[in-house]
């Protein structure tokens, strides 16, 4: 089996992968090449079929973000890391003999220099590091790098990003490009494909779907048919409901597809649409049960998706969450044995630990991301608090008045 890869990057970064592979024959690689990182979202919708996109770095991964929502195939970057770093110091140092205190550099994770430095006892530091961001425009760091050069702080810069290679060049300043080391950009295309075989195993299996009308005598037939023609999809008519069977990989696609998300808005509030995959008939039947007990709990039109790995996605269109259906990490495991909240609870709580940048929160604060009442958010509050998972740790005041509110913060692995 061929894998087919699309390389999102610049001229340089396709041909080295290019050259690097030519020999193989267990792998296709497709460059699609860009002059500026902000082409990277138009780039991925001229793909061709293929099983994976492979991007060059962390800064056009991030200028397409939007893009690659609405594709059904794994994505990938190539990741910068301290080798990467190392490299290219090491080539500046031999061949050139710079000062690194005098060497403008950016890095999309600044910590890569830091563990570089302290590896080597603080011998040698990088005064000027400009750490890039998601969205960062090409102007701001070349300006960066171009105005310590012009205040005479700096000889030379290094470079993360292939445009503002080119546009210094311009400018007659020193500038050398981020080295990707070889094995590094090898171990990246190799992780490309197992990621792709991978995916296209698991879009093999089989789904099960179930359309139920929550109103009696409601006849369903013309949207069953509809919506098994998008899945190409066989469908049977069953008690209270209809079952429909595909594959996974095609219901993946069909979520994100523009034209069915508008069938599912036309279709009448009270049909529920839910499926299950598994590794067989008999797990895509029970979790395609288990998501349309969800669906049906849904107030209006609703797709819920249970997958293999036991991990609930939607409510579709409205939702793209996932939540966690099963808990297996042993310390989880003991918080929901100590305090009987379900799976997806203890799953949702753990997601909203690690969406807040602030550690401490209210039960007002739990309830609006759990969308429950205050009430319930308390009660689980009180559950957690008896076995030390969740502590107090003051007040906070009202806006108008009323009694303080308490301010929580939780105690247990959220990583």
């Amino acid at each position: 089996m061929r894998i087919k890869i699309a390389l999102i990057g610049p001229t340089h970064f396709c041909q080295r992968a290019l050259l690097l592979t030519e020999d193989r024959k267990d792998i296709e690689l497709i460059p699609y090449e860009y002059a500026n990182p902000k082409d990277a979202g138009n780039l991925v919708q001229t793909i061709i079929p293929c099983d994976i996109v492979l991007f060059s770095g962390s800064l056009p991964f991030a200028y397409a973000k939007s893009a690659i929502k609405n594709i059904a195939i794994p994505t990938l970057y190539l990741k910068q890391d301290e080798r990467a770093v190392t490299v290219t110091l090491l080539y500046l140092l031999t061949k050139f003999k710079y000062n690194l205190n005098r060497i403008s550099i950016d890095v999309r994770e600044k910590i890569h220099l830091d563990h570089i430095v302290n590896d080597l006892n603080g011998e040698i530091q990088f005064p000027y590091v400009y750490t890039l961001k998601d969205q960062d425009s090409i102007q701001s760091i070349v300006a960066y790098h171009e105005q310590l050069a012009f205040e005479q702080k700096t000889d030379a810069a290094i470079t993360s990003v292939h445009a503002v290679h080119e546009e210094l060049i311009k400018t007659g300043i020193p500038v050398y490009k981020m080295i990707d080391p070889e094995s590094a950009l090898l171990h990246t295309i190799e992780e490309a494909k197992q990621k792709a075989i991978l995916h296209k195993s698991t879009a093999s299996q089989i789904a099960i779907g179930k359309i139920k009308g929550t109103q009696p005598n409601y006849i369903l037939e013309p949207f069953v048919t509809k919506i098994a023609d998008f899945m190409q999809a066989a469908w049977s008519e069953n008690v209270g409901h209809y079952d429909l069977f595909t594959t996974t990989g095609i219901v993946e696609n069909i979520v994100k597809d523009k034209a069915f998300l508008r069938l599912l808005q036309k279709m009448p509030r009270d049909i529920k649409l839910a499926f299950g995959t598994g590794e067989n008939l008999q797990d895509a039947k029970e979790n395609a049960k288990s998501a349309l007990d969800f669906a049906t709990k849904y107030p209006g039109r609703s797709l819920y998706l249970l997958d293999a790995n036991k991990k609930l996605h939607g409510p579709y269109p409205e939702s793209t969450d996932a939540v966690q259906m099963k808990v297996d990490e042993p310390s989880l495991v003991e918080v929901a044995t100590n305090t009987k909240l379900s799976p997806a609870n203890i799953s949702k709580l753990v997601q909203f630990g690690q969406s807040r940048q602030a550690k401490q929160f209210t039960a007002n604060d739990l309830s609006l991301y759990l969308n429950v009442s205050r009430r319930t958010a308390e009660r689980m509050l009180k559950k957690l608090m008896e076995f030390q998972y969740v502590k107090i740790v003051g007040e906070e005041m009202a806006y108008k008045q009323g009694r303080p509110r308490a301010l929580y913060e939780l105690n247990l692995a959220t990583y």
